[in-house]
Protein backbone atom coordinates (compact mmCIF):
# COMPACT_ATOMS: atom_id res chain seq x y z
CA UNK A 1 0.00 0.00 0.00
CA UNK A 2 2.56 2.65 0.89
CA UNK A 3 4.19 2.01 -2.35
CA UNK A 4 1.60 2.39 -4.46
CA UNK A 5 1.03 5.22 -2.44
CA UNK A 6 4.62 6.38 -3.46
CA UNK A 7 4.09 5.77 -6.62
CA UNK A 8 0.75 7.94 -6.77
CA UNK A 9 2.58 11.12 -5.18
CA UNK A 10 5.38 10.52 -7.63
CA UNK A 11 3.09 10.73 -10.48
CA UNK A 12 1.40 13.44 -9.36
CA UNK A 13 4.36 15.38 -8.67
CA UNK A 14 5.37 14.86 -12.22
CA UNK A 15 2.28 15.92 -13.81
CA UNK A 16 2.39 19.19 -11.51
CA UNK A 17 5.47 19.90 -12.39
CA UNK A 18 5.15 19.41 -15.91
CA UNK A 19 1.99 21.72 -15.50
CA UNK A 20 3.81 23.85 -14.10
CA UNK A 21 6.29 24.32 -16.43
CA UNK A 22 4.09 24.53 -19.22
CA UNK A 23 2.26 27.31 -17.85
CA UNK A 24 5.94 29.12 -17.09
CA UNK A 25 6.75 28.34 -21.08
CA UNK A 26 3.61 30.30 -22.28
CA UNK A 27 4.36 33.05 -19.99
CA UNK A 28 7.82 33.52 -21.02
CA UNK A 29 8.21 36.43 -23.77
CA UNK A 30 10.52 36.25 -26.83
CA UNK A 31 13.02 39.72 -27.12
CA UNK A 32 12.69 40.63 -30.18
CA UNK A 33 14.87 43.65 -31.74
CA UNK A 34 13.33 45.11 -35.04
CA UNK A 35 15.02 47.11 -37.08
CA UNK A 36 14.66 50.00 -39.95
CA UNK A 37 16.45 52.91 -41.50
CA UNK A 38 15.12 56.31 -41.04
CA UNK A 39 13.42 57.51 -43.99
CA UNK A 40 10.45 55.73 -45.35
CA UNK A 41 10.78 53.09 -44.73
CA UNK A 42 10.11 54.21 -40.76
CA UNK A 43 7.13 55.39 -41.62
CA UNK A 44 6.06 51.65 -41.63
CA UNK A 45 6.62 50.86 -38.05
CA UNK A 46 5.05 54.52 -37.40
CA UNK A 47 1.86 52.95 -35.48
CA UNK A 48 3.65 50.17 -33.64
CA UNK A 49 6.30 52.31 -32.46
CA UNK A 50 3.50 55.34 -31.11
CA UNK A 51 1.96 52.84 -29.17
CA UNK A 52 4.96 50.88 -27.99
CA UNK A 53 3.25 47.70 -29.14
CA UNK A 54 5.04 44.30 -28.37
CA UNK A 55 2.37 42.37 -29.84
CA UNK A 56 2.89 40.08 -26.96
CA UNK A 57 6.77 39.80 -26.73
CA UNK A 58 9.35 42.02 -25.52
CA UNK A 59 9.40 43.92 -28.91
CA UNK A 60 12.38 46.65 -28.88
CA UNK A 61 12.00 48.97 -32.02
CA UNK A 62 15.33 51.00 -32.99
CA UNK A 63 15.40 53.53 -36.02
CA UNK A 64 19.16 53.50 -37.14
CA UNK A 65 21.25 55.25 -40.05
CA UNK A 66 20.77 53.37 -43.16
CA UNK A 67 24.77 52.91 -43.26
CA UNK A 68 24.55 51.05 -40.71
CA UNK A 69 21.96 47.95 -41.56
CA UNK A 70 24.44 45.58 -42.82
CA UNK A 71 25.94 45.42 -39.70
CA UNK A 72 22.68 44.41 -38.08
CA UNK A 73 22.41 41.14 -39.79
CA UNK A 74 26.62 40.47 -39.96
CA UNK A 75 27.70 40.24 -36.45
CA UNK A 76 29.85 37.00 -35.44
CA UNK A 77 27.86 36.43 -32.48
CA UNK A 78 24.20 35.57 -33.63
CA UNK A 79 22.13 37.10 -30.52
CA UNK A 80 23.17 40.65 -31.55
CA UNK A 81 22.03 40.47 -34.66
CA UNK A 82 18.25 41.87 -35.80
CA UNK A 83 15.47 39.58 -35.62
CA UNK A 84 13.28 41.92 -38.05
CA UNK A 85 14.47 43.93 -40.07
CA UNK A 86 13.66 46.66 -42.93
CA UNK A 87 16.37 47.30 -45.71
CA UNK A 88 16.86 47.63 -49.79
CA UNK A 89 15.70 44.60 -51.35
CA UNK A 90 18.81 44.85 -53.22
CA UNK A 91 21.00 44.76 -50.23
CA UNK A 92 19.04 41.71 -48.47
CA UNK A 93 19.96 39.82 -51.60
CA UNK A 94 23.64 40.21 -51.33
CA UNK A 95 23.77 39.75 -47.73
CA UNK A 96 20.80 37.56 -47.24
CA UNK A 97 21.20 35.60 -50.59
CA UNK A 98 20.39 32.04 -49.55
CA UNK A 99 17.39 32.16 -47.23
CA UNK A 100 18.97 30.07 -44.29
CA UNK A 101 19.58 32.91 -41.54
CA UNK A 102 16.61 35.38 -42.78
CA UNK A 103 13.90 35.20 -45.00
CA UNK A 104 11.93 37.92 -47.06
CA UNK A 105 8.76 38.40 -45.40
CA UNK A 106 7.17 40.95 -47.43
CA UNK A 107 8.03 44.16 -49.53
CA UNK A 108 6.99 47.71 -47.12
CA UNK A 109 7.79 50.64 -49.38
CA UNK A 110 6.92 50.52 -53.07
CA UNK A 111 9.45 53.55 -54.31
CA UNK A 112 10.02 57.25 -52.86
CA UNK A 113 12.06 58.25 -55.81
CA UNK A 114 11.51 61.72 -58.07
CA UNK A 115 13.26 63.80 -60.51
CA UNK A 116 13.56 67.36 -59.75
CA UNK A 117 14.37 69.92 -62.24
CA UNK A 118 13.58 73.57 -62.61
CA UNK A 119 10.17 74.88 -62.39
CA UNK A 120 9.68 76.17 -66.03
CA UNK A 121 11.07 72.82 -67.05
CA UNK A 122 8.71 70.19 -69.27
CA UNK A 123 7.12 67.35 -67.22
CA UNK A 124 9.20 63.44 -67.96
CA UNK A 125 6.51 60.60 -69.55
CA UNK A 126 7.00 57.60 -70.76
CA UNK A 127 6.92 59.28 -74.08
CA UNK A 128 9.38 61.70 -74.16
CA UNK A 129 11.68 59.92 -70.86
CA UNK A 130 15.04 58.85 -73.59
CA UNK A 131 14.63 62.04 -75.17
CA UNK A 132 14.73 64.37 -72.45
CA UNK A 133 17.36 62.57 -70.46
CA UNK A 134 19.73 61.76 -73.07
CA UNK A 135 23.36 62.95 -72.57
CA UNK A 136 22.11 65.14 -69.69
CA UNK A 137 23.96 65.74 -66.71
CA UNK A 138 21.99 64.50 -63.28
CA UNK A 139 22.85 65.01 -59.63
CA UNK A 140 22.07 61.81 -57.51
CA UNK A 141 21.52 61.71 -53.99
CA UNK A 142 23.27 58.51 -52.74
CA UNK A 143 23.89 57.45 -55.76
CA UNK A 144 26.15 54.24 -55.06
CA UNK A 145 23.24 53.14 -53.04
CA UNK A 146 19.53 52.25 -53.79
CA UNK A 147 18.53 55.57 -55.34
CA UNK A 148 21.37 55.46 -57.94
CA UNK A 149 21.16 51.74 -58.52
CA UNK A 150 17.28 52.36 -59.03
CA UNK A 151 18.05 55.24 -61.73
CA UNK A 152 20.65 53.11 -63.57
CA UNK A 153 18.48 50.91 -64.08
CA UNK A 154 15.91 52.94 -65.30
CA UNK A 155 17.96 54.52 -67.63
CA UNK A 156 18.78 50.86 -69.12
CA UNK A 157 15.07 50.25 -69.45
CA UNK A 158 14.55 52.90 -71.57
CA UNK A 159 17.92 52.58 -73.41
CA UNK A 160 19.23 56.22 -72.59
CA UNK A 161 22.67 57.06 -70.99
CA UNK A 162 23.33 60.43 -68.98
CA UNK A 163 26.15 61.74 -66.77
CA UNK A 164 25.25 60.72 -63.00
CA UNK A 165 26.80 62.50 -60.42
CA UNK A 166 26.80 62.43 -56.58
CA UNK A 167 24.95 65.53 -54.54
CA UNK A 168 24.05 66.18 -51.61
CA UNK A 169 20.56 67.60 -50.50
CA UNK A 170 22.15 71.06 -50.29
CA UNK A 171 23.49 71.28 -53.55
CA UNK A 172 19.95 70.28 -55.37
CA UNK A 173 19.09 73.63 -57.10
CA UNK A 174 16.87 74.41 -60.17
CA UNK A 175 19.42 77.31 -60.30
CA UNK A 176 22.40 75.34 -60.27
CA UNK A 177 23.18 75.01 -64.23
CA UNK A 178 25.31 72.21 -63.98
CA UNK A 179 22.72 70.12 -63.67
CA UNK A 180 19.70 69.16 -66.22
CA UNK A 181 18.08 67.33 -63.42
CA UNK A 182 18.27 65.69 -59.87
CA UNK A 183 17.12 62.24 -58.61
CA UNK A 184 16.17 62.46 -54.93
CA UNK A 185 14.19 60.39 -52.66
CA UNK A 186 11.31 61.54 -50.20
CA UNK A 187 11.29 63.06 -47.97
CA UNK A 188 14.23 65.28 -49.16
CA UNK A 189 12.11 66.19 -52.24
CA UNK A 190 9.37 67.64 -51.15
CA UNK A 191 11.67 69.88 -48.57
CA UNK A 192 13.68 70.82 -51.46
CA UNK A 193 10.90 71.44 -53.60
CA UNK A 194 9.53 73.33 -50.59
CA UNK A 195 12.43 76.13 -50.76
CA UNK A 196 11.30 79.09 -52.77
CA UNK A 197 15.06 80.43 -53.63
CA UNK A 198 15.54 76.50 -55.43
CA UNK A 199 13.33 77.37 -58.02
CA UNK A 200 12.76 73.30 -58.45
CA UNK A 201 9.49 71.11 -59.08
CA UNK A 202 8.21 67.65 -59.66
CA UNK A 203 9.18 66.62 -63.12
CA UNK A 204 9.27 63.00 -62.99
CA UNK A 205 8.04 60.12 -60.56
CA UNK A 206 10.58 57.56 -60.88
CA UNK A 207 7.78 54.74 -59.69
CA UNK A 208 5.22 55.32 -62.81
CA UNK A 209 8.00 55.82 -65.07
CA UNK A 210 9.92 52.14 -64.23
CA UNK A 211 5.93 50.57 -64.11
CA UNK A 212 2.28 50.58 -62.77
CA UNK A 213 2.54 49.49 -58.85
CA UNK A 214 6.30 51.12 -58.53
CA UNK A 215 8.57 47.93 -57.55
CA UNK A 216 9.95 46.40 -54.52
CA UNK A 217 12.12 49.20 -52.61
CA UNK A 218 12.37 48.24 -48.77
CA UNK A 219 11.64 44.82 -47.96
CA UNK A 220 11.01 42.67 -44.30
CA UNK A 221 13.03 40.09 -43.49
CA UNK A 222 12.70 38.11 -40.37
CA UNK A 223 15.35 35.38 -38.60
CA UNK A 224 14.89 32.04 -39.59
CA UNK A 225 15.10 30.76 -36.37
CA UNK A 226 12.57 33.42 -35.05
CA UNK A 227 9.84 32.19 -37.90
CA UNK A 228 10.43 28.50 -36.98
CA UNK A 229 10.61 29.38 -32.85
CA UNK A 230 7.72 31.41 -33.25
CA UNK A 231 4.98 31.66 -36.63
CA UNK A 232 2.27 33.10 -34.54
CA UNK A 233 4.25 36.20 -33.78
CA UNK A 234 5.30 36.58 -37.17
CA UNK A 235 1.88 36.54 -38.59
CA UNK A 236 0.60 39.23 -35.76
CA UNK A 237 3.27 40.93 -36.17
CA UNK A 238 3.33 41.32 -39.74
CA UNK A 239 -0.54 41.79 -39.92
CA UNK A 240 0.45 44.77 -37.00
CA UNK A 241 2.22 46.61 -39.92
CA UNK A 242 0.00 46.36 -42.65
CA UNK A 243 -2.02 48.08 -40.62
CA UNK A 244 0.72 50.01 -39.04
CA UNK A 245 1.43 51.26 -42.91
CA UNK A 246 -2.28 52.32 -43.37
CA UNK A 247 -3.06 54.36 -40.29
CA UNK A 248 -0.01 56.89 -41.37
CA UNK A 249 -2.43 58.12 -44.23
CA UNK A 250 -5.51 58.69 -41.25
CA UNK A 251 -6.15 62.43 -40.88
CA UNK A 252 -6.97 62.28 -37.37
CA UNK A 253 -3.06 60.98 -37.46
CA UNK A 254 -0.68 64.15 -37.23
CA UNK A 255 2.69 64.89 -37.90
CA UNK A 256 3.62 65.70 -34.41
CA UNK A 257 2.31 61.44 -33.47
CA UNK A 258 4.49 60.17 -36.20
CA UNK A 259 7.73 62.30 -35.61
CA UNK A 260 7.83 61.64 -31.99
CA UNK A 261 6.86 57.98 -32.58
CA UNK A 262 10.13 57.42 -35.00
CA UNK A 263 12.30 60.41 -33.20
CA UNK A 264 11.86 58.72 -29.93
CA UNK A 265 13.52 55.21 -31.16
CA UNK A 266 16.56 56.65 -32.42
CA UNK A 267 20.11 55.34 -30.70
CA UNK A 268 20.33 58.86 -29.70
CA UNK A 269 16.93 60.85 -29.42
CA UNK A 270 17.92 64.32 -27.74
CA UNK A 271 20.98 64.61 -30.35
CA UNK A 272 19.40 63.16 -33.99
CA UNK A 273 17.91 65.27 -36.23
CA UNK A 274 14.57 63.48 -38.45
CA UNK A 275 15.00 62.84 -41.38
CA UNK A 276 11.65 64.48 -42.02
CA UNK A 277 11.15 68.08 -41.89
CA UNK A 278 7.67 68.22 -43.50
CA UNK A 279 5.13 65.26 -43.36
CA UNK A 280 2.50 66.35 -45.07
CA UNK A 281 -0.23 63.17 -45.95
CA UNK A 282 0.78 64.00 -49.72
CA UNK A 283 4.28 63.07 -48.55
CA UNK A 284 3.56 60.15 -47.29
CA UNK A 285 1.57 59.06 -49.92
CA UNK A 286 4.83 59.86 -52.30
CA UNK A 287 6.45 57.52 -50.17
CA UNK A 288 4.44 54.23 -50.70
CA UNK A 289 4.36 52.40 -47.67
CA UNK A 290 2.34 49.70 -47.94
CA UNK A 291 2.89 46.18 -46.57
CA UNK A 292 2.47 43.15 -49.09
CA UNK A 293 3.66 39.77 -48.30
CA UNK A 294 6.10 37.53 -50.20
CA UNK A 295 3.29 35.33 -51.78
CA UNK A 296 2.09 38.74 -53.55
CA UNK A 297 5.39 40.43 -54.25
CA UNK A 298 8.19 37.22 -55.20
CA UNK A 299 7.73 37.72 -59.15
CA UNK A 300 7.97 41.34 -58.97
CA UNK A 301 11.62 41.20 -56.26
CA UNK A 302 12.90 38.52 -58.72
CA UNK A 303 12.48 40.68 -62.02
CA UNK A 304 13.43 43.69 -60.48
CA UNK A 305 16.82 42.14 -58.96
CA UNK A 306 17.41 40.53 -62.57
CA UNK A 307 16.77 43.78 -63.78
CA UNK A 308 19.71 45.18 -61.61
CA UNK A 309 22.60 42.17 -62.44
CA UNK A 310 21.73 42.94 -66.22
CA UNK A 311 22.93 46.93 -65.32
CA UNK A 312 25.54 45.95 -63.15
CA UNK A 313 26.42 42.26 -62.01
CA UNK A 314 27.39 44.29 -58.41
CA UNK A 315 24.31 45.78 -57.62
CA UNK A 316 22.34 42.39 -56.50
CA UNK A 317 22.50 38.84 -56.65
CA UNK A 318 19.77 36.55 -57.87
CA UNK A 319 17.48 34.93 -55.08
CA UNK A 320 15.44 31.59 -54.73
CA UNK A 321 12.22 30.32 -53.81
CA UNK A 322 14.22 29.64 -50.26
CA UNK A 323 14.93 33.56 -49.93
CA UNK A 324 11.19 33.86 -49.57
CA UNK A 325 8.63 32.88 -46.85
CA UNK A 326 5.94 31.75 -47.59
CA UNK A 327 3.02 31.93 -44.99
CA UNK A 328 0.84 28.54 -45.36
Amino acid sequence: MKKLLATLTCALLAVVTAVCVTACNRGAKTAVNVYAPDGAPALALAKLMHEENDLGEDVSYHIVDSGSLTSRVTAGNEADNADLIIMPVNMASKVLNDGSRYKMLGTVTHGNLFILANKNAEQLTRDNFAEKLSGKKVGVINLTEFPGVMFRTLLAKYSVTAELSQVAPAGVTGTDLSYDYFLVPEPAASTRVGVTAAELAFVGDVQELYGEGGYPQAVLMAKTSLIEQNPQFISRFTEALADSCGWIMNEEVTQDMILTAIKNHYPDPENTDPAFKNLSKTVISHCAVRFEDSASCKEDVKSLLSAFISVNGEFAKEVEDNFFYLAS
